[in-house]
């Protein structure tokens, strides 16, 4: 199989060799002047070429040649290359010019360009390596500009004349058999990109739109050359037959407000919940005729509770008319009760401390009470011979009972003090404490036990 193949490429060395050597051959003479390199070519001809010449030009950068042919010479010349008839009183193996190259540099940088000439499908080639200088040594300034100047459709047609100031279109008159448009923006030194905000239809190749049937919304976004400013122009474009003079809607939208009942073209009132605070809602339509009328009343400082909103449809002709009502409730936000519970919630806090604190003073006065009692008995003792030890006891039994009955009533008080301080819980700790003593007087100054 090796032998095979190295067999045939023998064979066809052995015919194209000598067609290459007897082949006309290209040369290019010129000179460089800064940022332009200007340079001749010329044709020297074989028997084989016969009475035309066809070459094409290339380079390796985005710099394009300029091609002119030479007065000489019957044929045309465009960017890429030339295809000329050879005079009719030329002699095979002269040298003739035939066209004029031109290279101009009009970059910031300098270029490094290499420019290549095949001749005859390549048959014979000429290339030159050429350096010019940049062509601008000032920094360029920018533009600012975020304009459509012009915008061309490959199929259908504008509801109105195009103007750079208009930012809304409606594309009509695609046949539903024809599935994409392809748009063509022109705008100043600008970039742009083309989307389809609300899914549906789909972008390929940057300009070629993918179109469902009946409504598209696309969008163009101009971006100014440098970069700080931007312009969006919106297309509804319909593929297929559209109803027209119709004063009906097909669609609703509300973000953060769901429509109750679902919507439906034949049905006018509507209900909305909004839970947030919002002034305005964002509101978005779609008609069945493209070129009717819509106007929304009411979506301007929407308040708390019910707020009526008017969609009113006009047809494209004036004479059909629908309203659509929409009655949106605002509520409060709840973040509102939150901050309600908390506060509640610290105030208990505050209340067990209240109970802690009058159950630890009562707890003082009762041990103070005993102790004292104590004490009493002590003194009465030493103080009485024995004749009187059944009087004495008496007494420090009556003094006893009368203490323990004031104890007795200050935990009572207490009680109750505990139950009004869990139920009212506007009283604080200095408040309460004060109250309980100065009500039932239970200093232990008041307690006249040593008399």
């Amino acid at each position: 199989m090796k032998n095979v193949k190295y067999i045939l490429f023998l064979f066809i060395a052995f015919i194209t060799l000598p067609l290459l050597a007897n082949a006309g051959t290209m040369s290019l003479e010129g000179e460089e002047t800064e940022n332009i390199g200007k340079y001749s070519l010329y044709y020297t001809g074989a028997e084989e070429d016969g009475t035309s010449v066809k070459f094409e030009v290339v380079t390796n950068t985005n710099i394009k040649p300029s091609i002119e042919k030479d007065s000489a010479m019957s044929g045309k010349c465009d960017d890429s290359g030339c295809y000329l008839d050879l005079p009719t009183n030329y002699v095979v193996g002269e040298k003739i010019k035939v066209a004029t190259i031109t290279l101009t540099n009009t970059y910031y940088e300098e270029s490094i360009i290499t420019l290549t000439v095949n001749m005859n499908g390549s048959m014979a080639t000429e290339r030159k390596d050429i350096k010019l200088l940049a062509g601008q040594t000032t920094t360029k300034v920018r533009s600012t500009n975020a304009n459509m100047t012009d915008l061309k459709l490959s199929v259908g047609s504008l509801d109105k004349t195009f103007d750079q100031n208009t930012m809304d279109y409606t594309v009509t008159g695609i046949k539903d058999t024809i599935n994409t448009v392809t748009l063509t923006p022109s705008c100043d030194n600008c970039d742009f990109t083309i989307t389809c905000p609300t899914g549906g239809c789909s972008i390929t190749n940057k300009t070629k739109v993918k179109l469902e049937t009946g409504s598209n919304n696309v969008a163009i976004n101009i971006k100014s050359e440098d970069g700080n400013n931007n312009k969006t122009y919106t297309f509804n474009i319909y593929r297929g037959d559209i109803i027209t003079s119709s004063p009906y809607l097909k669609e609703i939208k509300i973000k953060d407000c769901k429509l109750s009942p679902t919507f439906d073209s034949l049905n006018n009132e509507y209900t909305c919940l909004l839970t947030e605070d919002l002034k305005k809602l964002e509101i978005s339509t779609l008609a069945e005729d493209p070129t009717a009328e819509i106007k929304i009343k009411g979506n301007e400082k929407l308040s708390l509770g019910e707020n009526t909103i008017t969609i009113t449809v006009t047809s494209s002709d004036g004479e059909n008319k629908q309203v659509y009502t929409v009655i949106v409730t605002k509520e409060e936000e709840k973040t509102t009760t939150k901050k309600v519970v908390t506060t509640k919630v610290n105030k208990k806090k505050n209340n067990k401390w209240l109970i802690l604190l009058a159950s630890l003073l009562a707890l003082l006065i009762i041990v103070g009470s005993f102790i004292l009692i104590f004490k009493n008995k002590k003194r009465k003792k030493k103080d009485k011979d024995d004749n009187d030890n059944d009087k004495g006891n008496d007494d420090t039994k009556e003094e006893e009972n009368t203490v323990v009955k004031e104890n007795t009533d200050a935990l009572k008080i207490l009680d109750e003090t505990r139950k009004e301080i869990e139920n009212e819980d506007k009283t604080d700790v200095d408040d309460a404490l004060d109250d309980l003593m100065k009500t039932k007087k239970l200093e232990l100054g008041d307690l006249d036990i040593y008399n």
